[in-house]
């Protein structure tokens, strides 16, 4: 009886294919459709590398100094920046900037990786300093997941600081990054690009990535604006509105 039941089912599967009812997928669009439902993570490259730790620690915590020896590959920043603020400050026009939510994170390039400043604690800040070069940026949030119900996040934005001569301040965002624990693996290389799109003096060629950003900051502090006032002083700095990661990691590889 089963054997019979069997037949009849596979009679009705062949007739509906038949007819068109029913559509077979071939064996290698099967494969197509899986390996575009489940993308590989992405992967920071293989090879030498400097590694930077930036550690979350609680509101009360109290490690005292600058943890600025040059050797560490650690900051000390708040595991929740809720209420630290960034200051943006100047009212004239061209600034047009809120403050901004988080810690600082000043970037600078130098005769070599050091950590100038690892303590957010005392005055929302931290220093960093890059070797000389351009570098391909990936970071990553590690430590444990979030509990249930939590969402565990770090934005992080580049931004480009100038100042002019006549004393106006310049704010602009040149790209940011969300990092979560179950994110992986991000390339946030072009943070440390400036694109034509960015650039607040329209100074940058539009293609590809755009210019390395402390080439950038060189460049601008020393074109020749005709009429408009020349900038004086230009920097740039990370934002950094951390919500509950212990751990980011970052890792700068030299292109």
């Amino acid at each position: 009886m089963k054997k019979l039941m069997y037949l009849i089912v596979a009679i009705v599967v062949l007739g509906l294919i038949v007819s068109g009812c029913l559509p077979v997928v071939p064996l290698a669009e099967k494969d197509e459709t899986s390996s575009l439902t489940k993308a590989k993570p992405l992967k920071p490259p293989s090879g030498a590398h400097y590694n930077l730790n930036i550690i979350g620690k609680k509101a009360d915590w109290s490690g005292g100094g600058s943890y600025d020896n040059p050797d560490r590959h650690t900051m000390f920043v708040p595991q929740d920046t809720t209420g630290w603020t960034i200051l943006t400050p100047g009212d004239d026009e061209t600034t047009n900037v809120p403050n901004l939510p988080g810690i600082k994170i000043s970037m600078t390039q130098g005769a070599e990786f050091a950590v100038l400043d690892g303590n957010a604690f005392d005055d929302g800040e931290c220093a960093f300093q890059l070797a000389p070069g351009k570098y391909e940026v990936w970071i990553t949030a590690k430590a444990k997941p979030p509990k249930p119900g939590e969402d565990y996040y770090t934005n992080i934005g580049g931004w480009v600081f100038a100042t002019d001569i006549e004393g106006d301040n310049y704010y602009y965002n040149i790209g940011s990054v969300t990092v979560r624990k179950n994110s992986g693996w991000l390339d946030a290389t072009e943070i440390f690009y400036v694109s034509c799109s960015e650039d607040w003096f329209e100074l940058v060629e539009c293609n590809g990535l755009g210019m390395w950003v402390f080439e950038y900051l060189t460049f601008l502090t020393e074109y020749d604006f005709g009429d408009d006032p020349d900038i004086t002083a230009a920097s740039y700095f990370w934002q950094y509105d951390n919500h509950g990661n212990k751990l980011v990691k970052v890792r700068f590889y030299k292109r």
